[in-house]
């Protein structure tokens, strides 16, 4: 793979990422309006995946 074409991907992904780690976000938050606490924490821990998986492709990015 083109080491250019590689870093493109991984600056998608990672944008990616932290777009759908906001919307994981906004949707526990949600659930916590409607009482759904347990929801609520399981969304969160889903978001916070996604932002450590966002710092690896980033740290992956920089070794480019």
């Amino acid at each position: 793979m083109h080491l250019e074409k590689l870093k493109m991907k991984l600056e998608h992904w990672a944008e990616h990422n932290d777009s759908h780690s906001s919307n994981i976000r906004e949707q526990a938050e949600e659930a916590g309006k409607m009482g759904l606490h347990e929801i609520r924490e399981e969304l969160l821990s889903a978001a916070e995946a996604m932002d450590r998986a966002g710092n690896h492709i980033r740290r992956a990015m920089e070794k480019l």
